[in-house]
C-alpha cells in the first residue's frame, strides 16, 4: 500500500483515523477496551503498537499505565513518517506521555522481520493491521514475539456505516472523474490553464453538477460545488494569485480518495475473507477470544481480537 497519501494525512496533526468521532484520542467502548488488555499484561511489558499513525493507541496505553503505575515499555511503528515533536506541538497536552514512547517512521509491519526477534511482550493494533498483507504481516508478528507473548488488535468489521459512507463518496469521486474536475484543478494549479480556460471548465462542470439530484445533499458533493461557484466569482488577476491554494486543495481530495479507497478495499477484502485472521494461527499463534466492539451501544466500532504465542 502506497504510504503517501497516509503520510500526508497524519501531517495535519489529527489524532485518529476518526477525527470527526474522536478529536483527542479514542474513548467510550474503545479505550475500555484497551483498558482490559493493560489489565491481562504483565506490567512490566514490553509493547510494540504497530501501524500506530500519530501513535493514538501508544499514547493511550500509556495513559493507562501512568494511571495504574505500571511500567510498560512502548514502542511504535508506522509505514508512514512519524513526527512526535510535531504531534507535541499540535495536541501539547499529550507531550508528556510522548516522551515515554519510542516511535519509528516508515517501518511496516511486513518488513519487520528479524529487527526485533521476539523482543515484545504484546503487539497491539487498531484500524492498521487489517490493511497489510495479512501472511507477511502475521509472520512478523509471530516473530517479534518471545514464546507466550501476546496479541491484541482491533480491526474493522466488514461491513459498517463507515464503508458505506466511503462507497458512496467514491461514488462522487467518479462522477468528478466524468467532468474531469481533478484534472482541471490540477491543471490549473500548475499553472497549465489559463483562468478564462479555468472559469469555463468550472462553468461546464457546475451546470452538468446541477442536474445530479442525488448527490446535491452530500457533503462532498456541496463542497466541492460551492469551492467551484466561489472560484468562478474570483476576478482574473486574483485568481492567478490562487493557483497554489487551488492545487492544495485538489492534492488533499486526491490523497482523501485514496485513503478512502485503501478503507474500501480493506472492507471488501474481510467480506471476501471472513476468516483472514486464520492467517496468524498459521503462524503459531492461538486464537484466545473475539468479538465485536459497539461504540456508544449504537454502531460496530469494530472486530477485537485476543491471540497468544
Amino acid at each position: 500500500m502506497n504510504k503517501n497519501h497516509w503520510t500526508a494525512y497524519w501531517q495535519t496533526g489529527v489524532m485518529t483515523s476518526l477525527p470527526m468521532d474522536f478529536k483527542k484520542n479514542y474513548d467510550g467502548e474503545l479505550a475500555t477496551y484497551w483498558r482490559s488488555v493493560v489489565d491481562q499484561v504483565s506490567e512490566k511489558s514490553r509493547i510494540l503498537d504497530v501501524c500506530t499513525g500519530n501513535g493514538a493507541i501508544a499514547m493511550l496505553l500509556q495513559e493507562i499505565s501512568n494511571e495504574k503505575n505500571h511500567s510498560l515499555d512502548i514502542t511504535a511503528i508506522d509505514a508512514s513518517a512519524i513526527d512526535p515533536q510535531f504531534i507535541s506541538q499540535q495536541h501539547p497536552e499529550k507531550a508528556d506521555i510522548l516522551k515515554h514512547i519510542t516511535f519509528k517512521g516508515n517501518l511496516k509491519v511486513e518488513d519487520l522481520g528479524g529487527l526485533y526477534p521476539e523482543q515484545f511482550d504484546v503487539v497491539v493494533s487498531q484500524y492498521g493491521i487489517e490493511y497489510c498483507d495479512t501472511h507477511a504481516a502475521a509472520k512478523a508478528v509471530s516473530q517479534v514475539l518471545k514464546p507466550e507473548g501476546q496479541l491484541f488488535f482491533v480491526s474493522h468489521s466488514p461491513e459498517t456505516d463507515i464503508h458505506r459512507f466511503m462507497r458512496g463518496e467514491e461514488g462522487i469521486y467518479s462522477y468528478f472523474d466524468s467532468l474531469e474536475l481533478f484534472k482541471t484543478f490540477d491543471a490549473f494549479g500548475q499553472g497549465q490553464l489559463s483562468p478564462n480556460g479555468f472559469k469555463n471548465k468550472l462553468a461546464t462542470a457546475l451546470a452538468s453538477m446541477q442536474t445530479q439530484l442525488n448527490m446535491k445533499s452530500q457533503p462532498l458533493f456541496q463542497t466541492w460545488a460551492q469551492a467551484m461557484a466561489q472560484l468562478s466569482q474570483v476576478p482574473n488577476n486574483d485568481l492567478k494569485q490562487q493557483r497554489d491554494r487551488v492545487h492544495s486543495f485538489v492534492t488533499q481530495y486526491q490523497h482523501a480518495r485514496e485513503r478512502a479507497k485503501d478503507m474500501i478495499a480493506v472492507s471488501d477484502k474481510l467480506i471476501s475473507e471472513p476468516e483472514w485472521y486464520r492467517a496468524f494461527e498459521l503462524e503459531g499463534l492461538r486464537l484466545v477470544e473475539q468479538g465485536e466492539i459497539m461504540y456508544r451501544q449504537s454502531h460496530n466500532a469494530g472486530h477485537y481480537f485476543h491471540f497468544k504465542k
